[in-house]
């Protein structure tokens, strides 16, 4: 049986940092010292883990912010092999939601590589939250398994909790004719192993659309049925 529950102790942070590392690995590094993360749990911020049964197979880390809103940033959701592909992320995101808004948080920002068609779904149809803005290379370098060779691009999406509950988007079947339409590659984690200069030229591609039509003031109002952003 799946249980989310918050770590309070340093035992329970431990297999969250474990978890992270694991999903993220870098050569003598770690995702987030134990030091913090327990200083930050303790001032209130939101660490979650994903049991099944009684072992931990997921963990999501969050922190208040204030920028522009007083609201939660949402930095780290992970699972193990496992159990990914399975829904889970939906619940911890719901649980997230349902934390966040019961502590009177007006929304929740995250933040998503713009390129990664899966999450651009699930963000934008199936949690129905808006894009923000666009950040170039925003984390710098990152030396981690699936960022290295690559810039860190990154949406900033924001998911409203004022509502009862989250409202869900359909895909755009018939996008305006005067809207613009910014397609992904079905996988990119693939192409940046064993393409790196494709990689590299979606990379720019997106990049460079994203910050033209959003210096125009467009906005993205959905995802399209053949899995595209779609900007009007």
């Amino acid at each position: 049986m799946i249980q989310i529950r918050e770590l309070r102790t340093l035992e329970e942070q431990f297999h969250a940092r474990m978890i992270f590392d694991s999903v993220w690995p870098a050569p003598n590094e770690t995702q987030i010292t134990s030091n913090l993360l327990q200083a930050m749990t303790h001032s209130g911020s939101y660490l979650v883990g994903i049991f099944d049964g009684p072992k931990v197979v997921g963990a999501s880390f969050a922190f208040p912010a204030i920028e522009s809103e007083v609201h939660l940033h949402s930095h780290m959701t992970a699972f193990i092999d496992t159990h990914r592909d399975l829904g889970l992320g939906t619940e911890v995101k719901m649980h997230q939601w349902a934390w966040a808004k019961e502590r009177g948080y007006a929304s929740i920002t995250w933040t998503f590589d713009p390129l990664v068609r899966r999450n651009a779904r699930f963000n934008i149809l199936k949690l129905g939250a808006d894009i923000l803005s666009y950040h170039p290379n925003f984390y710098g370098n990152m030396a981690d398994d699936l960022n290295s060779g690559d810039e860190s691009d990154r949406l900033m999406v924001r998911w409203d909790t004022s509502p009862d509950k989250p409202s869900p988007r359909y895909e755009i079947v018939d996008p305006p004719f005067d809207a613009e339409l910014v397609a992904l590659p079905l996988d990119i984690v693939e192409i940046r192993r064993s393409k790196p200069e494709l990689g590299q030229r979606y990379r720019q591609q997106v990049r460079q659309t994203f910050m033209e039509n959003f210096a125009l003031g467009k906005k993205v109002i959905g995802f399209s049925a053949h899995n595209e952003y779609v900007l009007e």
